[in-house]
């Protein structure tokens, strides 16, 4: 039974990445500081499949490294957009990309490469309903080769930073931003876990740290 489920997953994520009735295919996008990533075609959508990297926004200048927790929460105080490595380890640069908060995601001059933009609240109900709806789409995620590992999530699961400084779950869960506002101080995220199968829709705050994926 495991077996018919696994080639079922396998059959399904080749319709979704079929893209039938678009023209929309595989691809690589650069982002300003070089970096290359792969994309894949979801439903008439290019969504990246590694997490971004990124050091400057669109227009070459720097985004803010904050190392420390006084230093994140310093760009928190002034709205200022910040990354980090998780535990400020360039260590985890490959395979997890870096953590911003949501004022780097916001900032007007530009996070995602030119003609990307950071997927909107819209634009991963999208995704999910693509992938077979919030409580299954991790799992075909991975099957597609959006997720690049065979465990569930876990080769992207590149956890968070908390407002505080603090780092949480790395290994375990990948935290992905919206460009959409909840409520005042918080916007919404995607939330998945090498647990189980489910996309979580959730709030966080904007002075947390989270990774992104930019779609076209």
């Amino acid at each position: 039974m495991k077996q018919f489920y696994a080639v079922l997953a396998t059959v399904f994520t080749i319709l979704v990445l079929s893209g039938i009735g678009t023209a929309v295919h595989a691809a690589t996008v650069s982002d300003v500081d070089g970096n290359v990533y792969r994309a894949v075609p979801v439903k008439g959508q290019l969504w990246m499949t590694q997490n971004l990297n990124v050091s400057h926004y669109r227009n070459g200048d720097p985004i803010r490294h904050a190392l420390t927790p006084a230093e994140w929460a310093d760009a928190a105080a002034k709205k200022q957009g910040a990354w980090c490595y998780y535990r400020n380890s360039a260590g985890n640069k490959i395979k997890y990309g870096k953590l911003y908060n949501w004022y780097a995601v916001n900032d007007p001059r530009g996070l995602s490469p030119k003609g990307w933009r950071i997927p909107s609240d819209k634009d991963w109900e999208h995704l999910d309903g693509a992938f077979g709806g919030k409580m299954f789409a991790a799992n075909h995620m991975v099957a597609a080769s959006f997720f690049s590992s065979s465990r569930r999530a876990a080769g992207v699961s590149g956890g968070y930073r908390r407002s505080d400084g603090r780092f949480f779950h790395k290994g375990t869960n990948g935290l992905y931003w919206t460009s959409s506002l909840f409520v005042k101080g918080y916007a919404w995220c995607r939330n998945m876990s090498s647990k189980n199968s489910v996309l979580f829709r959730n709030d966080t705050c904007m002075e947390n740290g989270l990774s992104v994926r930019c779609v076209r």
